[in-house]
């Protein structure tokens, strides 16, 4: 990630100026340097936020997935829980749209639709289902 440190803030400091009416730029240099800085921040977050949940959210959904398939023996039950777990495979995409949205939509309104709309639902049904998955197990183990 630090490789891309300085393109990635050349590249948010442009779509700051460019949306300069989102982000509430006034022509104050000491204004405005503090608004692009905490945008770019943002936007960073966002992409550094999106590497680390892609690099572990893959490997604890792939062994939930694994889990269900082989210890969940109802089908219906089954395929909620793979479509919650498929959902939040999508989680860390999330990060992407904060920080684009960051840049785009101005950095408060932007964090706010991707925590709204993206993240929060996204991460809800990925907690969903291995909540879900917990439950199955107890249940069958009750059975035995």
């Amino acid at each position: 990630m630090s490789q891309g440190k300085a393109g990635t803030e050349r590249w948010a400091a442009a779509r700051v100026a460019a949306n300069a009416a989102a982000h509430g730029v006034s022509g104050s240099a000491e204004y405005d340097d503090e608004v692009r800085a905490r945008a770019v921040y943002s936007a960073e977050a966002g992409l550094s936020f999106f590497h680390t949940h892609a690099e572990g959210l893959g490997l604890i959904l792939f062994f939930t997935s694994t889990v269900v398939a082989s210890a969940v023996p109802w089908r219906r039950a089954r395929a909620l829980l793979w479509g919650l777990l498929g959902l939040g495979s999508l989680f860390p995409l999330g990060y992407l749209v904060y920080g684009v949205a960051a840049l785009e939509l101005g950095r408060d309104t932007g964090i706010a639709l991707a925590e709204t709309w993206i993240l929060t639902p996204l991460g809800s049904a990925t907690l969903a289902g291995v909540l879900g998955l917990a439950v199955a197990l107890a249940a069958r183990r009750r059975r035995a």
